[in-house]
């Protein structure tokens, strides 16, 4: 007879009974997003603190880096920076300042910087560079310079970050300075660029003045009668001839070019102030003060008086010239002083 073969039952089963071997189990597909993701971010790291690195070294391995970051310092005005990329000369520090640059800013500023040459020798490097001086009226001025860099470490640093400099000042030192103070007569230390010096009236005008890191010395400084200057002078001498021809009191007047034929003090009429600035010559007088020396021709449109063959004196109109020899200053033009004709 045969025996029922007991046939398991699934709902009898118990979890050990027949269970199959242990696996592996998959991460869920974002988690294993999330860990390539990760494993991304650390090798871009790496790669990226490599390459920071590497830049890192490459800059502070070449000397034109040091040469160009001190001319950006100078032209955003810092002067901290600029004198951390260095050594510090000695002598008077007191123009080393943010403020001066900001005031040699205003005379003319620097603009354009780039490197023209870089002569390595070991330790030591000499930087040529260029930069242009933008004036407030808009004039560029191309300068070149050099700048003597050493390595120290694993950097460049310039061997000086200031120019020893003594200002030569002629005529007009009193009506120039250094931020409303008199120019220094001594030698003091002042950065590359524009010379931080201005004159206190717009009758006058300093061209820019260059001071370089390597280089020659800038010239005596002289400032020159500006445009405006030229044209409250001609205002003035037209008003002072007017004035003369209203009244016959001041003998020191302007007397005829030619006074052999003119009668003198018979001149009567009125002066066009437009046309007298082109026929008078306008100088610096070498003083400190500003004095202006004025010589030339003035016209004068009305009457006047000549002698005739039987030396009678004879009217006549027309346009008579009045030689013109005068003195003011560039401060107060309208102050004018009539002085002997040469």
């Amino acid at each position: 007879m045969t025996m029922p073969t007991e046939t398991a039952r699934p709902g009898n089963v118990g979890p050990e009974a027949g269970a199959a071997p242990a696996r592996h189990r998959s991460l869920p597909s974002r988690r294993r997003g999330l860990y390539w993701v990760g494993v991304l971010v650390a090798l871009a790291a790496l790669v990226g603190g490599g390459l920071i690195v590497v830049t890192a070294w490459t800059s502070e391995s070449a000397p034109e880096t040091a040469a160009l970051a001190y001319f950006h310092a100078l032209e955003r005005g810092d002067a901290p920076a600029a004198l951390g990329l260095g050594d510090v000369p000695a002598g008077v520090h007191s123009y080393l300042t943010s403020d001066v640059l900001q005031l040699s800013s205003n005379v003319a500023k620097i603009d354009n910087v780039h490197v023209l040459s870089v002569d390595r020798s070991g330790r030591t490097a000499k930087v040529t560079l260029q930069y242009q001086l933008i004036s407030s009226s808009g004039k560029a001025l191309a300068v070149t310079d050099a700048v003597d860099i050493v390595r120290r470490g694993h950097s460049w640093r310039l061997t000086k970050t200031a120019v020893p400099l003594r200002v030569q000042v002629g005529a007009g030192a009193s009506r120039m300075s250094v931020g409303g103070t008199p120019v220094p007569n001594r030698t003091v230390l002042f950065f590359p660029g524009a010379l931080p010096i201005s004159v206190d009236t717009p009758n006058l005008e300093l061209a820019p003045v260059v001071v370089h890191l390597n280089g020659a010395s800038p010239r005596p400084l002289k400032p020159k009668v500006s445009e405006a200057g030229t044209q409250a002078v001609a205002e003035a001498v037209a008003a002072a001839v007017n004035q003369c021809l209203r009244s016959r009191a001041d003998m020191s007047c302007p007397t005829a070019d030619d006074p052999i034929t003119v009668v003198p003090g018979s001149v009567r009429g009125t002066v066009d102030a437009a046309a007298v600035a082109d026929h008078l010559k306008i100088e610096l007088d070498p003083n400190a003060n500003g004095l202006l020396r004025i010589t030339g021709i003035v016209a004068v449109k009305g009457s006047y008086q000549f002698l005739d063959f039987d030396n009678q004196p004879v009217h006549k109109a027309g346009t008579v010239k009045l030689a013109v020899s005068a003195e003011c200053y560039a401060s107060n033009p309208g102050n004018i002083v009539w002085t002997p004709t040469s």
